[in-house]
């Protein structure tokens, strides 16, 4: 079924920095996405036009989606294009403004030597000089008179500039200076206004960005470790601005922790084992992302996933842990169970860190690993089983914006990607050919899982799965099969 109808010429104009293929990989998704989704409407409604209707009442108009998507994956090459844009029109214009200056300067230094040769001419062509000693103190008088415009008039240019530097010392006992730190000074304003510097904090710990004029400014600084700290900083006119920042003293460090699943008693759990995906999606990249608070101070530490730091993990119903293997990419591969070398503890990275993704998975599927990669969205319930929408574990959010559902990264999902409901239920009970799915592929769960991994603690995280029954749909939404209410 062809439908929704998008083409390549439904987007914006194309751009030489655009994958390739970008915008058929937009278009296959969304057709894919609205083809199911039109799917599961006639099933209720044999009616299509009408299931057509409800399909884009309840996602939106697939252009438009499409040009969202695009510009989400367009977006930061498009930034970085208007801010090489805005810092050669702003260097333009300070070239134009020193020269200005430069000439104004000139001007008035020519004023001023005709004023000098004037008096001098004028003291001349007197007659009789009325005294040596007035004489001189007048000269004295006017030529200071003249040497105060000079300044005032050289003041001119430098009267709207302000000093913006930043002291960094390490969070240490003798908070000695923090050296080889990198920053970014970004002036917030119009296109015109918008301009970056950036600079490096030397032997005293100071990153010093000069004068510049007032306003507001984002502040980028960034580790030798990869380490990021970012803030917003105001300049008051006429002001010099200068702030102490504690920085980390060193990377954080890497400790054990270990996790404590509570199971749910529907099921025999030493078949299955819980895929604990603590990676976050950014842009195209999966990134393991941890985060300390160094006097009040937050700092972020990212790294990409690839098949040394994956930042996924397989728990048993032991509790033991394996690292989860993956690609050299970041994605995932299949696994033989027999092959997984278990431990009691893994080592994390010291801060907190964020699990949006909990995947049940038998031990039998990890030969299926690899079907996690594709562009497949699951049909989720919201926390208060109120509303179904689907949710794509490579976005890592539930698309379609629909109502009942949390903002994105709000709460953890829990996932069945393998099959339509726990394998304790009936046969009989999962799915009807001539009926809509009786059972979700996951749930929202009741809050967002955070965990803080610390030095010299026991780092013993606990994760409670809900009751697996949860998954059944409640009668109250459309098209769903006999719930529990």
């Amino acid at each position: 079924m062809n439908w929704p109808e998008l083409s390549i010429e439904d987007f914006p104009p194309k751009r030489d920095d655009e994958p390739s293929s970008l915008r058929q990989d937009i278009i296959d998704e969304l057709s894919d996405h609205f083809a199911c989704a039109l799917n599961r409407e006639l099933l209720k409604n044999s009616d299509e036009r009408l299931a057509k209707q409800r399909v884009i009442n309840h996602f939106g108009d697939p252009i438009k989606i499409a040009r969202q998507l695009w510009l989400d994956a367009m977006k930061e090459k498009i930034m970085s294009q208007r801010i090489m844009t805005g810092i050669s029109a702003v260097m333009a214009v300070c070239c134009i403004t020193v020269v200005g200056f430069a000439w104004i300067l000139v001007q008035e230094s020519r004023v001023v030597n005709q004023k000098m040769l004037a008096h001098l001419a004028a003291i001349a062509d007197r007659p009789q000089p009325v005294a040596m000693v007035d004489r001189d103190q007048q000269i004295l008088d006017q030529l200071k008179e003249l040497k105060q415009e000079q300044q005032a008039a050289a003041s001119v240019s430098s009267e709207e500039m302000n000093q913006i530097s930043f002291q960094l010392v390490h969070d240490n006992k003798d908070k000695t200076p923090a050296i080889g730190f990198t920053g970014t000074l970004m002036k917030d304003g119009t296109l015109m206004e918008t301009f970056t510097l950036e600079a490096a904090s030397n032997a005293e710990g100071l990153l010093d960005f000069g004068k510049l004029p007032w306003g507001k400014y984002q502040l980028n600084l960034n580790a030798p470790w990869g380490e990021t700290f970012h803030q917003h900083v105001s300049v008051i006119p006429g002001r010099k601005y200068l702030q102490k920042i504690i920085c980390p003293a060193a990377a954080p460090s890497q400790v054990p922790v270990q996790f404590q699943v509570k199971w749910p008693g529907e099921f025999n759990a030493e078949d299955w084992v819980l895929l604990s995906d603590f990676r976050n999606a950014s842009g195209r990249k999966q990134q393991v992302e941890s985060s300390r608070l160094i006097q009040d101070k937050n700092w972020i530490y990212q790294q990409d996933s690839t098949e040394h730091s994956t930042g996924v993990y397989l728990i048993n119903h032991q509790n033991l842990i394996t690292a989860c293997p993956l690609a050299k990419d970041g994605e995932f591969k299949d696994i033989d169970s027999q092959q997984l070398v278990e431990s009691t503890s893994v080592k994390m990275s010291q801060g907190k860190h964020v699990l949006p993704d909990l995947i049940l998975i038998q031990k039998k599927d990890l030969q299926r690993l690899t079907e996690l990669n594709e562009k497949q969205n699951y049909n989720v319930l919201n926390n208060g089983r109120s509303n179904i929408g689907d949710y794509s574990l490579k976005y890592r959010r539930s698309l379609g914006g629909e109502s009942g559902f949390n903002i994105i990264e709000a709460h953890t999902f829990l996932m069945l990607p393998f099959r339509n409901a726990p394998i304790h239920l009936a046969q009989v009970d999962l799915m009807n050919v001539n009926e809509a799915p009786r059972y979700a592929d996951g749930i929202e769960l009741s809050k967002r899982l955070v965990f803080t991994a610390s030095q010299g603690e026991e780092n013993l995280w606990e994760i409670k799965l809900p009751y697996l029954e949860n998954l059944k749909m409640p009668q109250r939404i459309g098209g769903a099969g006999q719930g529990l209410f």
